[in-house]
This record gives structure tokens, C-alpha cells and sequence, in this order.
């Protein structure tokens, strides 16, 4: 929505790539507190939306590139869902939550390392297996925003990641 209409003068800077910010489905405006990675959060438009316009910059000559934000959710996520907003069981709601191995809890369930000591923010355990098959596994969520044309993503605070964890992630992108 109004990006579209300035492609052209884009590709007259010579852009060749955008890099946006995170456009997952989120509680709040800067979306770095993903809630679903599998959803464009509904205040960009739909995942349709998105497709076409990442068509529309393939056409202009101008790759897409997302910010990926691996290394914590949301409190208010459907993977933790502090807040109950989602049906499933998150983390926060039951050791037998399939997520719940993702999040470190100190003291089940109020107590849980966080990013830089945000509550509204719980780090993920990025090497537990099942967390790196959701995000690099064959239909996982880097797979998923490629196969929608996606050209690349930016790792927010990859200094925060394990080593592993960023190859693991390379070897998919690639």
C-alpha cells in the first residue's frame, strides 16, 4: 500500500533490494514480538497481498528481503500465549504444550529468561530441535516465505544467535 506506486522511482535510485522490517503477525507496531511467523500481521494486508507485491518488485528488478526474528517471540504468541489469545496450548500454559521446550522457565510459569529482561519477550532455546525444524526445516518458516519469493532475510540480533544456529539457517536460505 503506497510502496507499490513508488517501485518504479525505486528502481530509478537504483535499489535493487528492500529490506523490511518484521511483517509477521504481532501485538504491536514494531513487530519484533512475533506472534505467528507463518502470518503477515493483518495490518499490512494479507499474505496475497504480500505475494503480489513481491511480484510487482521482481518486475521492477527489486528483490524482497524480511527481517527474521529468531531468537525470541512474543509473551502473546501463539507458541508461548501468555494471554491466552490463542486456542492452543502455548508454553506459558502447560508443560505439555508441544512449545513449551523452546522457553527456559525458572519458575514455571512466571519466570523466564527474556530478551534483555523483557517479559513481553521470551528468548527461545534456538538449538532445541523442534525450534529448528519449525524455522529451517523443509516446510519451515524460512521455507515457506522463500516459496512465496522472498529473496533473503536479515537476522535481528544475530550477535544473540548460536553459531549453529545461523549456519543451520544459511543452509536453508541457500
Amino acid at each position: 500500500n503506497g510502496i507499490r506506486e513508488k517501485l518504479p522511482y525505486l528502481k530509478s535510485l537504483g535499489v535493487s533490494y528492500l529490506y523490511l522490517n518484521p511483517v509477521f503477525e504481532s501485538g504491536s507496531n514494531h513487530r519484533y514480538d512475533t506472534a505467528d511467523y507463518h502470518r503477515i500481521d493483518p495490518i499490512l494486508g494479507t499474505e496475497g497481498d504480500f505475494a503480489d507485491f513481491i511480484l510487482e518488485a521482481r518486475d521492477h528488478g527489486i528483490g524482497v528481503i524480511l527481517d527474521g526474528v529468531f531468537s525470541h517471540t512474543g509473551a502473546d504468541s501463539r507458541y508461548f500465549n501468555r494471554d491466552g489469545r490463542y486456542p492452543d496450548r502455548g508454553a506459558y500454559q502447560g508443560k505439555d504444550s508441544p512449545y513449551y521446550e523452546w522457553y527456559t522457565f525458572h519458575t514455571f510459569p512466571d519466570v523466564y529468561d527474556c530478551w534483555w529482561n523483557f517479559p513481553s519477550l521470551p528468548n527461545v532455546a534456538e538449538m532445541t530441535p523442534s525450534y529448528v525444524e519449525f524455522v529451517a526445516g523443509e516446510n519451515g518458516v524460512l521455507a515457506h516465505w522463500l516459496r512465496l519469493g522472498v529473496m533473503g532475510f536479515r537476522l535481528d540480533v544475530a550477535d544473540e544467535l548460536p553459531d549453529p544456529f545461523i549456519r543451520i539457517l544459511r543452509r536453508r536460505v541457500k
